[in-house]
């Protein structure tokens, strides 16, 4: 059974802002309007998650979905569709869901793209970090300015502090990402 993609947007927002379910909307809100949302997660698992989005951009299969300046972070999916004999191997489902700026996200932008088509840019592969993160990139480039973003500097201070991740391991020192 399928979801509304508007539907699927609200937890994928929960996971990023601090952990409240909040009613989507496509309207810009005021700046001076109240959010009102359930907590779904914890403050602490909101931020390590928002993190983990960056790193699927940063260093994972969401590579194609980076716009520099606006720290996108997301979630690449890629399910093979069923058949009548099981799955049916080319005949793909290949999405991407983002936030952005994950160092303190305010939009969501969510890809699904039915059965799309490897080609020689794409080396063949039809999975979303080919075919449905560079759209997301591609929509946020161009809405980012269009909302008022100014772009960010990855490498600033604070930038880095809400971006970073810590693995801590028995061996070593904590590294960071």
């Amino acid at each position: 059974r399928s979801r509304p993609v508007m539907s699927s947007t609200p937890p994928i927002a929960a996971l990023v802002n601090g952990g409240l379910m909040v009613p989507p909307t496509l309207l810009m809100r005021r700046g001076d309007t109240p959010v009102i949302g359930t907590r779904v997660i914890s403050p602490r698992t909101s931020d390590l998650m928002r993190r983990l989005m960056r790193l699927v951009v940063v260093e994972g299969t969401g590579g194609k979905a980076d716009v520099s300046g606006y720290l996108v972070g997301g979630k690449t999916g890629t399910a093979e569709k069923a058949g009548v004999r099981g799955y049916r191997r080319n005949a793909l489902l290949s999405s991407f869901v983002a936030a952005f700026p994950m160092n303190d996200p305010r939009y969501v932008v969510y890809v699904l793209l039915d059965e799309p088509s490897g080609t020689k840019a794409t080396f063949g592969f039809a999975s979303a970090g080919w075919t449905a993160a560079p759209t997301v990139g591609q929509v946020v480039a161009r809405i980012a300015p269009l909302l008022g973003l100014k772009p960010a500097d990855a490498e600033a201070p604070g930038v880095r502090k809400a971006l970073e991740i810590s693995l801590h391991r028995r061996e070593s020192k904590s590294e960071t990402f």
